[in-house]
Protein backbone atom coordinates (compact mmCIF):
# COMPACT_ATOMS: atom_id res chain seq x y z
CA UNK A 1 0.00 0.00 0.00
CA UNK A 2 1.36 3.39 -0.92
CA UNK A 3 2.23 5.62 1.99
CA UNK A 4 0.18 8.82 2.00
CA UNK A 5 1.81 12.21 2.10
CA UNK A 6 -0.26 14.41 4.48
CA UNK A 7 -0.06 18.05 3.53
CA UNK A 8 0.42 19.57 6.96
CA UNK A 9 0.91 23.05 5.52
CA UNK A 10 -2.81 23.15 4.70
CA UNK A 11 -3.97 22.47 8.26
CA UNK A 12 -4.71 26.09 9.10
CA UNK A 13 -6.63 26.63 5.87
CA UNK A 14 -8.70 23.48 6.41
CA UNK A 15 -9.48 24.49 9.98
CA UNK A 16 -10.62 27.87 8.71
CA UNK A 17 -12.88 26.28 6.11
CA UNK A 18 -14.41 24.07 8.81
CA UNK A 19 -15.16 27.12 10.95
CA UNK A 20 -16.78 28.89 8.02
CA UNK A 21 -18.94 25.86 7.33
CA UNK A 22 -20.56 26.33 10.74
CA UNK A 23 -22.42 29.37 9.40
CA UNK A 24 -25.71 28.99 7.51
CA UNK A 25 -24.62 27.65 4.12
CA UNK A 26 -25.29 29.71 1.03
CA UNK A 27 -25.25 26.52 -1.05
CA UNK A 28 -27.10 23.31 -0.31
CA UNK A 29 -25.29 20.26 -1.67
CA UNK A 30 -27.14 17.07 -2.54
CA UNK A 31 -25.98 13.71 -3.85
CA UNK A 32 -27.60 11.55 -6.51
CA UNK A 33 -30.03 10.21 -3.87
CA UNK A 34 -31.11 13.84 -3.19
CA UNK A 35 -29.64 13.72 0.32
CA UNK A 36 -28.15 16.92 1.78
CA UNK A 37 -24.42 16.38 2.31
CA UNK A 38 -23.15 19.77 3.57
CA UNK A 39 -20.44 19.27 6.18
CA UNK A 40 -20.32 15.50 5.75
CA UNK A 41 -17.70 13.00 4.60
CA UNK A 42 -18.50 11.06 1.44
CA UNK A 43 -16.62 7.77 1.00
CA UNK A 44 -16.26 6.09 -2.39
CA UNK A 45 -14.97 2.50 -2.43
CA UNK A 46 -13.62 0.68 -5.44
CA UNK A 47 -11.39 -2.24 -6.40
CA UNK A 48 -8.28 -1.48 -8.44
CA UNK A 49 -8.98 -2.43 -12.04
CA UNK A 50 -6.70 -1.17 -14.81
CA UNK A 51 -6.57 2.59 -15.30
CA UNK A 52 -9.68 3.16 -13.22
CA UNK A 53 -11.25 6.53 -12.35
CA UNK A 54 -13.33 7.00 -9.19
CA UNK A 55 -15.84 9.83 -9.06
CA UNK A 56 -18.56 11.69 -7.16
CA UNK A 57 -21.33 13.92 -8.59
CA UNK A 58 -23.10 16.57 -6.50
CA UNK A 59 -25.77 19.19 -7.17
CA UNK A 60 -25.33 22.66 -5.67
CA UNK A 61 -28.41 24.84 -5.05
CA UNK A 62 -28.18 28.54 -4.17
CA UNK A 63 -30.35 28.64 -1.05
CA UNK A 64 -29.09 32.02 0.23
CA UNK A 65 -32.14 33.92 -1.04
CA UNK A 66 -30.05 36.29 -3.22
CA UNK A 67 -28.05 36.05 -6.44
CA UNK A 68 -24.50 34.79 -5.91
CA UNK A 69 -21.34 34.04 -7.88
CA UNK A 70 -20.26 30.63 -6.62
CA UNK A 71 -16.86 29.03 -7.04
CA UNK A 72 -15.21 25.81 -5.79
CA UNK A 73 -11.75 25.13 -4.40
CA UNK A 74 -10.17 21.78 -3.62
CA UNK A 75 -7.68 20.91 -0.86
CA UNK A 76 -5.56 17.75 -0.86
CA UNK A 77 -5.78 16.55 2.74
CA UNK A 78 -3.99 13.19 2.46
CA UNK A 79 -3.29 11.80 -0.99
CA UNK A 80 -0.97 8.93 -2.07
CA UNK A 81 2.01 9.97 -4.16
CA UNK A 82 1.86 8.77 -7.78
CA UNK A 83 -1.92 9.27 -8.13
CA UNK A 84 -3.83 11.97 -10.02
CA UNK A 85 -7.07 13.89 -9.49
CA UNK A 86 -9.26 16.57 -11.05
CA UNK A 87 -12.72 18.08 -10.79
CA UNK A 88 -15.44 19.80 -12.79
CA UNK A 89 -17.32 22.97 -11.87
CA UNK A 90 -19.17 23.77 -15.07
CA UNK A 91 -15.81 23.24 -16.83
CA UNK A 92 -13.79 20.04 -16.39
CA UNK A 93 -10.08 20.57 -15.69
CA UNK A 94 -7.18 18.37 -16.76
CA UNK A 95 -5.95 15.87 -14.20
CA UNK A 96 -2.99 16.82 -11.99
CA UNK A 97 -0.45 14.77 -10.08
CA UNK A 98 -0.88 14.42 -6.33
CA UNK A 99 1.06 17.18 -4.61
CA UNK A 100 1.22 19.44 -7.67
CA UNK A 101 -1.75 21.57 -6.51
CA UNK A 102 -2.37 21.16 -2.74
CA UNK A 103 -4.91 23.99 -3.13
CA UNK A 104 -6.72 24.10 -6.48
CA UNK A 105 -9.10 26.99 -7.11
CA UNK A 106 -11.68 26.64 -9.86
CA UNK A 107 -11.22 28.97 -12.83
CA UNK A 108 -14.89 29.23 -13.78
CA UNK A 109 -17.13 30.79 -11.07
CA UNK A 110 -20.83 30.34 -11.83
CA UNK A 111 -23.36 33.21 -11.46
CA UNK A 112 -26.39 31.68 -9.73
CA UNK A 113 -29.76 33.30 -9.20
CA UNK A 114 -31.56 32.65 -5.93
CA UNK A 115 -32.92 29.10 -6.04
CA UNK A 116 -30.80 28.10 -9.06
CA UNK A 117 -29.08 24.69 -9.08
CA UNK A 118 -25.73 23.85 -10.69
CA UNK A 119 -25.44 20.22 -11.77
CA UNK A 120 -21.91 20.35 -13.19
CA UNK A 121 -19.84 19.40 -10.12
CA UNK A 122 -17.85 16.17 -10.27
CA UNK A 123 -14.78 15.11 -8.26
CA UNK A 124 -12.48 12.50 -9.78
CA UNK A 125 -9.57 10.44 -8.48
CA UNK A 126 -7.26 8.06 -10.37
CA UNK A 127 -5.33 5.72 -8.03
CA UNK A 128 -2.92 4.69 -10.81
CA UNK A 129 -2.57 1.21 -9.29
CA UNK A 130 -2.01 2.46 -5.71
CA UNK A 131 -4.19 0.85 -3.06
CA UNK A 132 -5.19 3.07 -0.14
CA UNK A 133 -7.27 6.13 0.66
CA UNK A 134 -7.13 9.66 -0.72
CA UNK A 135 -8.92 12.47 1.14
CA UNK A 136 -9.95 15.81 -0.37
CA UNK A 137 -11.92 18.77 0.96
CA UNK A 138 -14.08 20.71 -1.51
CA UNK A 139 -15.31 24.17 -0.50
CA UNK A 140 -18.08 26.16 -2.21
CA UNK A 141 -17.95 29.91 -1.59
CA UNK A 142 -19.32 33.28 -2.75
CA UNK A 143 -16.74 35.15 -4.84
CA UNK A 144 -17.98 38.46 -3.39
CA UNK A 145 -18.06 37.26 0.23
CA UNK A 146 -15.54 34.48 0.75
CA UNK A 147 -16.65 33.97 4.36
CA UNK A 148 -19.93 32.58 2.99
CA UNK A 149 -18.98 28.98 2.33
CA UNK A 150 -19.73 25.30 2.91
CA UNK A 151 -17.67 22.17 2.38
CA UNK A 152 -17.67 18.41 1.87
CA UNK A 153 -14.85 15.92 2.48
CA UNK A 154 -14.54 13.22 -0.15
CA UNK A 155 -12.59 10.03 0.60
CA UNK A 156 -11.69 7.65 -2.22
CA UNK A 157 -10.75 4.17 -0.97
CA UNK A 158 -9.05 2.01 -3.59
CA UNK A 159 -8.66 -1.62 -2.55
CA UNK A 160 -6.88 -4.62 -4.00
CA UNK A 161 -9.20 -6.89 -6.01
CA UNK A 162 -10.36 -9.85 -3.95
CA UNK A 163 -8.01 -12.81 -4.17
CA UNK A 164 -5.03 -11.05 -5.76
CA UNK A 165 -3.64 -9.03 -2.86
CA UNK A 166 0.08 -9.30 -2.21
CA UNK A 167 0.94 -12.73 -0.83
CA UNK A 168 2.97 -11.10 1.95
CA UNK A 169 3.53 -7.53 3.07
CA UNK A 170 6.83 -5.69 2.77
CA UNK A 171 8.73 -6.39 5.98
CA UNK A 172 11.27 -3.57 5.74
CA UNK A 173 12.22 -0.54 3.66
CA UNK A 174 14.80 2.02 4.80
CA UNK A 175 17.10 4.65 3.32
CA UNK A 176 20.24 6.30 4.68
CA UNK A 177 21.55 8.89 4.99
CA UNK A 178 18.24 10.75 4.87
CA UNK A 179 18.46 13.70 4.48
CA UNK A 180 21.46 13.26 2.23
CA UNK A 181 24.05 16.00 1.79
CA UNK A 182 26.05 14.25 -0.90
CA UNK A 183 27.53 10.83 -1.52
CA UNK A 184 25.72 7.54 -1.91
CA UNK A 185 22.21 6.78 -0.69
CA UNK A 186 21.63 3.18 0.40
CA UNK A 187 18.21 1.52 0.40
CA UNK A 188 17.62 -1.71 2.31
CA UNK A 189 14.49 -3.73 1.68
CA UNK A 190 12.76 -6.97 2.60
CA UNK A 191 9.87 -7.87 0.30
CA UNK A 192 8.94 -10.89 2.38
CA UNK A 193 8.51 -12.90 -0.85
CA UNK A 194 10.18 -13.44 -4.22
CA UNK A 195 11.58 -10.58 -6.27
CA UNK A 196 9.82 -11.43 -9.53
CA UNK A 197 8.48 -8.22 -11.10
CA UNK A 198 9.88 -6.07 -8.25
CA UNK A 199 11.89 -2.86 -8.64
CA UNK A 200 12.90 0.31 -6.85
CA UNK A 201 11.63 3.44 -8.63
CA UNK A 202 12.35 7.03 -7.62
CA UNK A 203 9.93 9.86 -8.49
CA UNK A 204 10.11 13.64 -8.18
CA UNK A 205 7.36 15.85 -6.74
CA UNK A 206 5.66 16.02 -10.14
CA UNK A 207 5.33 12.25 -10.30
CA UNK A 208 8.02 11.88 -12.96
CA UNK A 209 10.06 8.67 -12.67
CA UNK A 210 13.79 9.42 -12.71
CA UNK A 211 15.46 6.18 -11.54
CA UNK A 212 14.51 2.51 -11.88
CA UNK A 213 16.50 -0.34 -10.31
CA UNK A 214 15.27 -3.94 -10.80
CA UNK A 215 15.46 -6.03 -7.63
CA UNK A 216 17.21 -9.34 -8.03
CA UNK A 217 16.38 -10.78 -4.61
CA UNK A 218 13.60 -10.64 -2.03
CA UNK A 219 15.95 -9.03 0.49
CA UNK A 220 18.95 -6.81 -0.11
CA UNK A 221 20.27 -3.32 -0.70
CA UNK A 222 20.29 -0.85 -3.58
CA UNK A 223 22.84 1.97 -3.71
CA UNK A 224 22.31 5.18 -5.66
CA UNK A 225 25.56 6.91 -6.42
CA UNK A 226 26.33 10.56 -5.84
CA UNK A 227 24.70 12.65 -8.56
CA UNK A 228 21.94 10.17 -9.47
CA UNK A 229 19.47 12.36 -7.59
CA UNK A 230 19.62 16.15 -7.66
CA UNK A 231 18.75 18.44 -4.78
CA UNK A 232 15.11 18.32 -3.69
CA UNK A 233 12.42 15.99 -2.35
CA UNK A 234 12.10 12.53 -3.89
CA UNK A 235 9.86 9.51 -3.35
CA UNK A 236 11.45 6.07 -3.49
CA UNK A 237 8.85 3.39 -4.17
CA UNK A 238 9.09 -0.39 -3.95
CA UNK A 239 6.94 -1.68 -6.80
CA UNK A 240 5.85 -5.07 -8.06
CA UNK A 241 4.51 -5.29 -11.60
CA UNK A 242 3.91 -1.53 -11.56
CA UNK A 243 2.00 -1.54 -8.25
CA UNK A 244 3.37 0.39 -5.26
CA UNK A 245 4.17 -1.70 -2.17
CA UNK A 246 5.92 0.86 0.05
CA UNK A 247 7.10 4.48 -0.25
CA UNK A 248 9.98 6.36 1.38
CA UNK A 249 10.37 10.15 1.24
CA UNK A 250 13.95 11.22 0.51
CA UNK A 251 15.50 14.68 0.89
CA UNK A 252 18.68 15.53 -1.01
CA UNK A 253 20.57 18.73 -0.23
CA UNK A 254 23.80 19.23 -2.17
Amino acid sequence: MAKTNTLISLAAALAASGALMAQSPIVTLTNTAVQVVNGTTITVNGELVGDMTMGVALNAENTSGTARVINVKRYEVSVPHGTTNYFCWDLCYSERNAGASPLWIGADPIPMAAGATATGFHAYYKPMGHAGTATFRYVWYDMNSTNDSTSVDIVFNATEPAGIAEASAVKGFNAWPNPSTGGNITFSYDLGAGAQGARLAVYNLLGERKVVKPLGAAQGQVVLGEGELGSGVWFAVLERNGRALATKRIVVAQ
